[in-house]
């Protein structure tokens, strides 16, 4: 395994150094909050998990050793964070209405010139798509967004989920189907 600015700045913290950490916290809070958005399409949920997230990375600052990337390291844990977040009593009966707003990270995206009709029509397509991956269970939802929205490889997919190259391929490859069930539901035929 070869070294990153990023596993030297944690082997800094771990020495003591607490700018390394804040640096890593700034490198690395915006994409922990947007995977974790995309695991539940909930802004203050988000929030909260990557609070837990670099709580957990600050505690394991003086017993840190590189044995991955760091990247592959700290969506390890927020992978972690998402799983048992979801197992908790109050996302098993959840019921969300399509009306709902999906938090400020869905309201966020920047006008690239559209009308407002286009506009309206791009945030119902994203609250679909949103609700679209909540259906899938956990790990196939952890797979997908770790794979097209993260680009990990398998490996480092296995490593985070902690299964096998192949079990990883065959998660993502049921995920996608799944995902293109609950789609077609949603959508129709020109999904």
């Amino acid at each position: 395994m070869g070294t990153d600015s990023d596993i030297e700045l944690m082997i800094r913290f771990a020495k003591g150094d607490e700018s390394a950490f804040r640096m890593l916290y700034m490198a690395y809070r915006n994409k922990i909050i947007t995977y974790c958005y995309r695991f539940f399409y909930d802004q203050g949920v988000a929030e909260e998990i990557s609070q837990e997230v670099f709580l957990k990375v600050y505690k394991a600052g003086s017993g840190y050793r590189p044995t991955a990337r760091f990247s592959t390291w700290i969506f390890t844990i927020a992978t972690h964070a998402c799983l048992n977040e979801l197992r908790r009593e109050k996302y098993r009966h959840r019921v969300d209405s399509i009306d709902s707003e999906e938090g400020s990270a869905a309201r966020d995206i920047p006008d690239r010139g559209e009308s407002a009709h286009e506009r309206m029509e791009s945030r119902e397509r994203r609250k679909r798509v949103g609700a679209a991956l909540r259906s899938l269970p956990g790990n196939q939802r952890a797979a997908l967004l770790l794979r097209e929205y993260q680009g990990f490889s398998y490996k480092e997919i296995g490593e985070q989920l902690n299964m096998s190259e192949a079990a990883v391929k065959s998660l993502i490859f049921r995920g996608r189907e799944n995902l293109k069930i609950a789609l077609y539901s949603e959508f129709g035929e020109d999904s």
